[in-house]
């Protein structure tokens, strides 16, 4: 099993680091303050009398139409020519700038959403309903407490649920519970092919954990202390153990991977995601090679004072149900890749389903960036919720990791 921990080697010069960071940034915005001024006068070019819109492009439609129709009855002059030439050198700079900024400048939250730490950060992805109620998060323990009596304590119920995509339905299909205003065509996504294989030497897979201390119920726990923490600083018990789990299988099965155990959420939760994003930056930079990010989680899902744990049984073992979120560029933080992310998504479930057609939840398209910018293969993997034991997680981790590495291995 390869395992590293970036954290541990980058401590040691990170006054030197953070100074030099500092001067490159300002150096940057500087450079963007110009890519912007010229974006802005290409915008007015002649006068005003060929306007260039930098608002963000409107959401892609399902229907594969081709461009040409949109501008079909058009004539085809100078002018014409002039305007469209303009039009694709406001976007090219556009990109530019969102490349060096690291966010969109001309969305509105695109700033704030890149000055604001934690702002990426939504309550540990719970699936929460209108009307719900999430209970706060308390502070991981660096060992648990022991069980207190049933007498002392407030304790509530933790209820198993099926959260399969199809759990509900009588047709079978892939679903996505599409939170932003994207249309997409999962069809279509499933029929393209990736822009990344799996071909040459060196590490292809990194997993990491932005959430590192979310941890897990006690095993055939039927009941949770509403005082106690679900997280813990021991990775033996917290999703790094699933990391475990799923390196193994994968490094089992040929693809070759490399595990991060850093605690990303510890002690800044708000930072957890900068933090993360420095880490894989550095193993990118050392292993170029690597191909898929996974970003291990696990979910919570309150309901009240009520606890679900997600749950399905496969060859007579209680098994986990698994989500892979998406981020995108919606909220205005760069990621220009995020459809070759979900299209990535897409084909693992769709293999996934045809072996375990009830350990996945459905796909989950999110505003927010997530750290998937970093390759055209980054996804977070929700491993269960705090209601589920680490056996049950383990063991659904260790049937989806099995089905990812023959599905990578079709790619070399």
């Amino acid at each position: 099993m390869l395992e590293k921990n970036h954290r541990q080697k980058k401590r040691r010069y990170r006054a030197v680091i953070i100074d030099g960071k500092k001067i490159m940034k300002a150096l940057l915005f500087i450079s963007a303050a110009g890519i912007i001024t010229g974006i802005i006068i290409s915008a007015f070019w002649n006068g005003g009398k060929s306007e260039v819109s930098l608002e963000t492009p409107p959401a892609p439609s399902s229907s594969a139409e081709p461009a040409a129709a949109v501008e079909s009855g058009t004539d085809n002059n100078d002018g014409d020519k002039t305007d469209t030439g303009k039009r694709n050198a406001a976007e090219s700079l556009k990109k530019i700038a969102g490349y060096i900024l690291g966010f969109d400048p001309f969305t509105p939250s695109g700033a704030v959403a890149a000055e604001v730490r934690g702002a990426e950060i939504v309550n540990s992805y719970g699936i929460i309903t209108r009307g719900e109620e999430l209970l706060p998060t308390t502070p991981p323990t660096d060992t648990p407490a022991p069980d207190p009596p049933p007498d002392e304590g407030e304790r509530s119920d933790i209820t198993e649920i099926n959260a399969a995509q199809n759990a509900r339905y009588d047709d079978y299909q892939i679903r996505i519970g599409n939170e932003t205003s994207y249309a997409v065509d999962i069809n279509g996504l499933l029929e393209e092919p990736l822009s990344f294989d799996m071909s040459g030497e060196g590490p292809k897979v990194l997993i990491v954990h932005t959430h590192a201390t979310e941890a897990y119920a006690a095993e055939g726990a039927v009941e949770y202390a509403r005082d106690e923490s679900d997280r813990s600083m021991n990775t033996s018990e917290n999703v790094v153990a699933v990391g475990d789990e799923a390196t193994r299988v994968l490094n089992e099965r040929g693809i070759e991977t490399l595990h991060d155990t850093a605690l990303h959420d510890y002690p800044s939760f708000n930072g957890s995601y900068a933090d993360a994003l420095e880490s894989t930056e550095n193993y990118l930079a050392e292993y170029p090679s690597i191909r898929v990010v996974l970003d291990i989680h696990r979910d919570s899902i309150v309901r009240g004072n009520e606890m679900a744990k997600v749950v399905t049984e496969i060859n007579g073992k209680k098994a986990a149900q698994l989500m892979f979120v998406v981020g995108t560029d919606e909220n205005g933080l760069y990621n220009p890749d995020w459809r070759e992310n979900l299209k990535f998504a897409l084909k693992l479930q769709n293999k996934i389903d045809e072996k375990y057609p009830d350990l996945m939840r459905y796909v989950n398209l999110r505003k927010n960036r997530f750290n998937g910018h970093t390759t055209k293969g980054s996804l977070i993997i929700e491993t269960g919720s705090s209601g589920n034991s680490l056996s049950e997680a383990k063991y659904s981790i260790t049937l989806a990791a099995e089905c990812i590495a023959e599905f990578l291995n079709g790619l070399k």
